[in-house]
């Protein structure tokens, strides 16, 4: 199997991450950040790939994101995805003003298989190194 084959087996795992953004403060679920702010990207540089740093790596990766995210002209707020299953979360930045090319391309700087597409309304994986996605209504 190829990575982009197994990226995209991902996908459908990806899909469960709860996400969450802290607008203004105040910590929601991100189609709930989405009705208020239009269309979001959540994006983060924490464990990419297969590789898993520390806590103090992920966090410097994570740092330098935030950076090329207010470069970009975005405003980023923190988010945070969670699986479902586990106690597993990674930080992460919410963000408005990004095409999904765009999204997919800072996704892949930061060696991210996948970012999120959020709306009111569904909750969308984007493949970061192939031309794929999933969705799901939220």
């Amino acid at each position: 199997m190829s990575d982009q084959h197994d990226h995209e087996s991902l996908a459908d795992l990806y899909l469960a991450t709860v996400v969450r953004a802290a607008v203004q403060g105040q910590w929601m679920l991100a189609h709930h950040a989405a009705a208020r702010l239009g269309t979001v990207h959540v994006l983060t540089a924490w464990n990419p790939g297969h590789d898993r740093p520390s806590r103090a790596a992920n966090d410097a990766a994570n740092e330098a994101l935030r950076q090329l995210l207010e470069s970009e002209g975005c405003k980023p707020i923190p988010a945070l995805g969670s699986d479902p299953n586990t106690d597993h979360s990674e930080e992460s930045w919410c963000v408005t003003g990004l095409s999904d090319s765009r999204a997919r391309e800072i996704g892949a700087r930061f060696g991210q298989w996948a970012v999120f597409r959020i709306t009111a309304t569904e909750q969308a994986v984007l493949g970061c190194f192939g031309d794929w996605d999933r969705s799901r209504v939220v």
